[in-house]
């Protein structure tokens, strides 16, 4: 019963993440025109729809861009020892680390960041600010969710600027274990860099 207990808090987790890339999603996506048609009825102002296809095909091109695998960046795999390509966890999954591409340059991508609302799916963010990082500029933002039971859960995201596109640095750790992993996370983001 313990392992059933255990495996729905990972999924909770898990799922607030998802949540929280979601949001990312819906800031990096912006600022592409959707493609559409007009239809015209005799006798009725024209209508605008937009085609399945062209919307699933601009979904997935930006879903592409983002889960890329174009970033190298350094990862101390003996704390984050799950490797799923795109991301990083610890052995129980309840710290993680991700790296993702936004197509759009870093200006944008900010000013995008800076107008999210203070708290978005159960998620409160905790403030955003641009500071220096080893030598690099860097967005970050802090946000905070309760998990299944209760426990206060940590999300951090870093955006770095890089040329015309912005790297994305997300990940996450229970409330009480900061000091642990937040180093490392911050490591992994000074050394984040395009292939």
């Amino acid at each position: 019963m313990g392992i059933t207990s255990n495996h729905k808090t990972k999924e909770h987790k898990l799922m607030r993440i998802f949540l929280v890339v979601i949001s990312l999603l819906s800031v990096i996506s912006c600022g592409k025109e959707t493609k559409s048609k007009t239809e015209t009825l005799e006798g009725t102002e024209p209508i605008v729809t937009e085609t399945k296809e062209e919307i699933s095909e601009e979904v997935q091109n930006a879903m592409g861009d983002l889960f890329s695998d174009q970033i190298v960046m350094e990862v101390d795999e003996t704390v984050f020892v799950i490797d799923n390509g795109t991301n990083r966890a610890n052995e129980d999954m309840s710290a993680g680390i991700m790296k993702m591409l936004a197509p759009q340059p870093y200006d944008i991508f900010k000013a995008k960041m800076m107008k999210e609302p203070e708290e978005q799916n159960g998620v409160t963010s905790l403030g955003i600010k641009e500071v220096e990082l080893g030598g690099k500029k860097v967005l970050v933002q802090k946000s905070m969710t309760l998990d299944q039971t209760g426990e206060k859960m940590i999300m951090m995201m870093y955006a770095i600027p890089a040329g015309e596109k912005t790297i994305m640095i997300s990940s996450y750790f229970m409330g009480k274990e900061e000091s642990k992993y937040l180093p490392l996370i911050e490591k992994s983001v000074i050394t984040a860099k395009l292939k």
